[in-house]
C-alpha cells in the first residue's frame, strides 16, 4: 500500500510526489495521458521554447547596431518546431527517468476516487495509507456557442500551418504569449481584450507599458471589446467585437481562444461530496480538501493557471500530508507572461494598494538609463516600486523589460521576507547589472516621500 497517491503528472503532481518522497514515503503516481501535463507538452515549455527562437531573430536583427555583421536571417519554421518538440520530449523522457530513482511508482490510466483514501485506475482499487493528491490540471473549456473557426492551444502550438490573420480573443499572459509569438512570425494579429489594456489585472502603467510594446511588434490591440460572434465566411472568419460605444467587424482566418477550465471530468469529486467552486476544488492555505486526507493542486483547484503556483502548492500538499505543517501564501506568488521584453510582478498594484487604504509612495525606473540594458541592446520598459509610505515596506513591484521574470524572483523574497524599500536600496548589486534598477527604485523611494525616519 503507498502512503500517498498523487492524480496527475504535471508540475504540481511531480512536485508533490518527489517531495513526499524525500520525506519517506512510498508513492504512486497516477498520470491518465504524459508526464509533464499541459506546461511541458502544450503551454510554457513549447511556447518560450519558440519565443526563444523568435527572440533570437529579433536580436539578430539589430546586430548591425552592436557591431556584428551579420546576413540575412530568416525564420526557419520546421526547425523551430523540431527544436521544440525535441526540448518537450527530453524533458518529458527526464521525468520518466528520475521519478522512479525517488522510488515513485508510475502508473498509466484514468484514475477515479472511491472514497477520500482510495481510487480505482484500471479496473482495480488502490489505497493510500495516508493521503491523495489531486493534480489533474485544468482542460480545454467547451467552445463558447456561436463563434466559429476556433483555434485551440493545442493546435496553436503546433503551427500548421500559421494562420495569415489571426483574432486572439483575451487578454491574459497566455494569449500575450501567442500574440508576441504569431507577430513574430508575421502572421496578421488583432487582440481582443476586455478590458481597458493588456493583462487588465495588473497595474494599469505596466499594461499601457505593455500595450505599447504590442503595437509596435504589430499587434492591433483592441481594448473593451468582446467577441460576440463569429461566423464562416469563404475560407475564413467574419468576427463581430461589441465594444462600449459601438460593434466592429474583423475579417481573420481563425480566432485563438485558450480557455480553460479545472479539470475535474470523471474523478467522481460530487458524488463524494468534495466542496467546489468556480469549477474547481476548494482548498485551505495548507491545499487541503473538505475531506479528511484528500490535497487538491494546481489548475485543478482554479485561477491562476500558472504552472510556478502548482509546483509551490504541490510542496506544500506533500509536506502537510507527511505532517509537516507549511502554508501557502499567494500573495507572494509572482504572476508573468513571456512577451519580448517579459513582464512580471508581484504583490499590491497601485490602485490595489490604495483601495487597501495605504498612504503610498509610487516610483518608476526606466530601463534606458540602466548600463547593463544599454550594453546588452535592451533597454526597452521599466520597474515599478509601490511602498507604504509610512513603514517603508515593500508592497507590489512590477517590471516590463529584458528578463522581468528572472527580475522578479528578488521582488517576491524580499515580498515573504516582507522587506522594506530600504532593505532593497542597501542590498549590493553587481555592476552593471539589470537588478541595479531595483536599487535605483527603492533609493528613489527613500529620498521621496517615506516617513523622515526611512529616509537616506
Amino acid at each position: 500500500m503507498p502512503d500517498i497517491i498523487v492524480i496527475g503528472g504535471g508540475p504540481g503532481g511531480t512536485a508533490a510526489a518527489t517531495r513526499a518522497a524525500q520525506l519517506g514515503a512510498q508513492v504512486t503516481l497516477i498520470e491518465g495521458a504524459r508526464l509533464g501535463g499541459n506546461c511541458v507538452n502544450n503551454n510554457c515549455i513549447p511556447l518560450t521554447a519558440l519565443l526563444g527562437s523568435v527572440e533570437l531573430f529579433r536580436r539578430i536583427a539589430s546586430a548591425a547596431e552592436m557591431g556584428v555583421r551579420v546576413g540575412p536571417a530568416t525564420l526557419d519554421l520546421p526547425a523551430m518546431l523540431a527544436r521544440k518538440d525535441r526540448i518537450v520530449g527530453e524533458l518529458r523522457e527526464g521525468l520518466a527517468g528520475l521519478l522512479p530513482t525517488f522510488g515513485i511508482e508510475i502508473v498509466e490510466g484514468a484514475a477515479r476516487l472511491v472514497d477520500a483514501r482510495t481510487v480505482e485506475v484500471n479496473g482495480l482499487r488502490l489505497a493510500a495509507g495516508r493521503a491523495i493528491i489531486l493534480a489533474t490540471g485544468a482542460r480545454a473549456a467547451p467552445d463558447p456557442a456561436g463563434v466559429a473557426g476556433l483555434l485551440r492551444a493545442d493546435e496553436a502550438i503546433r503551427l500548421d500551418p500559421p494562420p495569415g490573420r489571426v483574432l486572439i480573443w483575451g487578454g491574459g499572459a497566455a494569449e500575450i504569449e501567442f500574440a508576441t509569438l504569431y507577430a513574430g512570425l508575421g502572421v496578421g494579429v488583432i487582440l481582443a481584450v476586455d478590458g481597458p489594456y493588456p493583462l487588465p489585472e495588473e497595474d494599469y502603467e505596466i499594461g499601457q507599458r505593455l500595450q505599447g510594446v504590442l503595437q509596435a511588434q504589430g499587434v492591433q490591440v483592441l481594448t473593451g471589446v468582446r467577441v460576440q460572434s463569429a461566423a464562416r465566411s469563404g475560407d475564413g472568419v467574419v468576427v463581430t467585437l461589441a465594444g462600449a460605444k459601438a460593434e466592429r467587424q474583423a475579417a481573420v482566418d481563425r480566432v485563438l481562444w485558450l480557455g480553460r477550465t479545472p479539470n475535474i471530468h470523471g474523478l467522481g469529486l460530487e458524488e463524494l461530496g468534495v466542496k467546489l467552486a468556480d469549477g474547481g476544488v476548494v482548498v485551505n492555505d495548507r491545499q487541503q480538501t473538505n475531506l479528511p486526507g484528500l490535497y487538491a493542486v494546481g489548475d485543478v483547484t482554479g485561477r491562476p493557471f500558472y504552472s510556478s503556483l502548482a509546483t509551490a502548492a504541490g510542496l506544500v500538499a506533500a509536506e502537510n500530508a507527511m505532517g509537516r505543517p507549511r502554508r501557502l501564501d499567494r500573495r507572494h506568488v509572482p504572476r508573468y507572461a513571456f512577451s519580448i521584453p517579459e513582464v512580471a510582478a508581484v504583490g499590491l498594484t497601485e490602485d490595489q494598494a490604495q483601495d487597501q487604504g495605504y498612504d503610498i509612495e509610487v516610483v518608476n525606473v526606466a530601463l534606458n538609463g540602466n548600463a547593463r540594458a544599454m550594453g546588452l541592446g535592451e533597454v526597452e520598459g521599466g520597474i515599478k516600486l509601490v511602498a507604504d509610505k509610512q513603514l517603508g515596506k515593500v508592497l507590489g513591484v512590477h517590471i516590463v523589460g529584458h528578463r522581468a521574470t528572472e527580475l522578479i524572483a528578488e521582488a517576491a523574497l524580499g515580498r515573504q521576507l516582507e522587506a522594506l524599500a530600504e532593505d532593497l536600496a542597501w542590498a549590493v548589486r553587481i555592476h552593471p547589472t539589470l537588478s541595479e534598477s531595483l536599487q535605483e527604485a527603492a533609493r528613489a523611494a527613500l529620498e521621496s516621500g517615506l516617513a523622515e525616519s526611512l529616509r537616506w
